[in-house]
C-alpha cells in the first residue's frame, strides 16, 4: 500500500485516514464543504505536513484501495466503523467450523464403531442358535443335506435341532446341491426330512451321561467370587484333567474328548469361570480375556488337589487356551501342572483382533481404537496377554493343536509360540478343519495324541 493516496470528491488528493464531512453524534447539520484533516499520528510518527508540491507528486501515483466510500453526508460513527469480517475471513471461518465438525463427526463414528467392536470381544453373550440347514432326506443310516461349506466338510460333526441331536460321519456321496453323510448314531430326538438343523462342532450334548452313558457329578469349585459349578467325571488315576472352555462357551465343549480320557483312567473336571451360567459374575460383568479368569482355574486346581489329585493337566480351547496360559504363569504353585493341552488357543489377543477386524473390512485405525477401548473397559494390557513373550521360558510340556484354516484366531501367533517353546517340551499337531475343530477332522488321531501326552 506504500505510495498510494485516496481521492476526495473534489478531485484533490487526500491521504489515508482522511475523510470528508463533519462527523457528529449530535443533531444533523447542513452539508459542509469537504475538508482534508490530518490523521492522528501513531506513536513515534510525525503528523502529515505535506506541501502542495508534495501532494501533486503523490497525485501522480496510483490510488490506494478505498475501504469505505467517501460521502459528503453526515455520517454516524456506526456507519464509518470497519466491518467486523471480510468475505475472505467469513469463508475461512466457515471452513474452520466445517473442519471441526467433520473431525468431531469422524471421532464420534470411529469411537462408536470401536466401542461396538470392543463389545464383540468383552461382552458376555449366550448362545441363541439358528437352524439354517433343512434335512432333505433320511434313508436308514444316511442323511441328505443341502451342500454348504459346513455340511460338506470332511470329518465327524454333530447335527443339532431344537429337540434332538445326531452324530454324523463322512460324506459318502452328493451332487452340486446336496451332500449325503453317514449317521453314526442319533443321540435323541427324531431325525427326519424337513426339520431345520445346524452343524455343531462340539458334536454331542448335553452332558457325559446323556452323550456317552458316562457317570459324572455336578460339583462346586470355590472361587474368590463364590462357587462356580463344574462337571466331575471320576476315574482311578491321580492325574486330573481340568478342561477350560472358550469365550461364551460352556463345559459341553469338553464332551468330545471325555470318553478317551475316561477310558485312559484320568478323572476330568470340566469347569466354569466367572460370567458363565451358574457361576459368579465379574464385578463389571465383562470378559477379561484370561487376565482375571485364570484365578477361577487356579481355584479348580486347588479343588483337584484337595480331592486326591497329585497333579493336573490343564486343557484349554480358544479363549480357554489364554486362560490356561495365564493360570500357568500366575498361579502360586505351577509345579502342580504336569502338562497343558491347547486347542486353537488365543495366544495373542492383539493380532487376533486385527484378524477379526480385517475380516469385517474395518480400517486398521478403527481396530486400533477398538483395542484401546478393550484395554480401557476391562483395565488390562493386551501386550501382557501375548503368550509368545513367555514361550521361551516354558518348563511345562505342551500339546498344541494349531488349525491353519482357523478363521477366528490368529494362527500365525500360535505358530510363533510353538517356534519359541523349547523343542523337548512341545508336541505340535496341525489340522485344516477350522477353529476348535481338530478333533472333528480325525477323532481317532486326535484322541491318540491326547492320551499319549497325558499318560506319558
Amino acid at each position: 500500500m506504500f505510495g498510494h493516496t485516496l481521492a476526495s470528491q473534489d478531485g484533490r488528493p487526500r491521504l489515508p485516514g482522511h475523510r470528508s464531512g463533519d462527523v457528529s453524534t449530535g443533531a444533523s447539520r447542513s452539508p459542509q464543504p469537504t475538508t482534508l484533516r490530518p490523521r492522528i499520528p501513531l506513536v513515534d510518527q510525525q503528523p502529515d505536513t505535506a506541501t502542495e508540491p508534495e501532494a501533486l507528486i503523490c497525485q501522480t501515483l496510483p490510488p490506494l484501495p478505498t475501504e469505505y466510500p467517501v460521502s459528503d453526508r453526515d455520517e454516524t460513527p456506526e456507519q464509518t466503523q470497519p466491518p467486523t469480517t471480510t468475505p475472505r475471513r467469513r469463508w475461512v471461518r466457515r471452513m474452520m467450523f466445517t473442519g471441526i465438525a467433520l473431525i468431531v463427526l469422524v471421532a464420534a463414528v470411529t469411537g462408536g464403531a470401536g466401542w461396538y467392536f470392543s463389545g464383540e470381544v468383552v461382552n458376555v453373550t449366550r448362545a441363541d442358535y439358528d437352524y439354517p440347514v433343512t434335512v432333505q432326506a433320511v434313508n436308514g443310516t444316511e442323511v441328505t443335506l443341502p451342500r454348504t461349506p459346513e455340511t460338506e466338510r470332511p470329518g465327524v460333526w454333530g447335527l443339532h435341532w431344537p429337540d434332538g441331536r445326531a452324530l454324523l460321519g463322512e460324506v459318502v456321496s452328493g451332487d452340486d446341491n446336496t451332500v449325503v453323510r453317514n449317521i453314526h448314531r442319533v443321540l435323541y430326538g427324531d431325525l427326519r426330512a424337513g426339520i431345520n438343523t445346524r452343524v455343531d462342532t462340539w458334536a454331542v450334548g448335553e452332558d457325559p451321561q446323556a452323550a456317552f452313558g458316562i457317570p459324572f457329578e455336578s460339583v462346586d469349585v470355590e472361587t474368590e467370587l463364590g462357587p462356580a459349578p463344574a462337571w466331575y467325571v471320576p476315574a482311578e488315576d491321580d492325574t486330573w484333567v481340568i478342561a477350560v472352555h472358550g469365550r461364551n462357551a460352556e463345559p459341553r465343549e469338553a464332551l468330545r474328548i471325555i470318553p478317551a480320557l475316561h477310558a485312559a483312567g484320568l478323572p476330568v473336571l470340566s469347569v466354569t469361570h466367572r460370567n458363565d451360567p451358574g457361576a459368579p459374575a465379574s464385578p463389571d460383568g465383562l470378559h477379561h480375556l484370561g487376565a482375571t479368569e485364570w484365578r477361577d482355574v487356579a481355584a479348580a486346581v486347588d479343588y483337584a488337589m484337595a480331592h486326591g489329585a497329585s497333579d493336573v493337566v490343564l486343557y484349554g480351547w480358544s479363549m480357554g487356551g489364554a486362560v490356561t496360559m495365564m493360570t500357568l504363569r500366575n498361579m502360586e504353585s505351577p509345579e502342580r501342572v504336569s502338562g497343558i493341552v491347547l486347542d486353537s488357543p488365543v495366544l495373542d489377543w492383539a493380532s487376533t483382533l486385527d484378524k477379526q477386524g480385517d475380516q469385517r473390512s474395518l480400517p486398521r485405525a478403527l481396530t486400533t481404537v477398538a483395542k484401546w477401548l478393550v484395554e480401557w473397559r476391562v483395565d488390562l494390557d493386551l501386550d501382557d496377554l501375548d503368550q509368545r513373550d513367555f514361550a521361551s521360558r516354558m518348563v511345562t510340556p505342551v500339546l498344541l493343536f494349531a488349525d491353519v484354516a482357523d478363521d477366528t484366531v490368529d494362527v500365525g501367533a500360535t505358530l510363533d509360540f510353538a517356534e519359541a517353546v523349547p523343542d523337548d517340551l512341545l508336541t505340535l499337531v496341525t489340522t485344516t478343519a477350522g477353529h476348535t475343530a481338530s478333533w472333528n477332522e480325525n477323532p481317532a488321531a486326535y484322541e491318540a495324541e491326547v492320551v499319549k501326552f497325558v499318560t506319558a
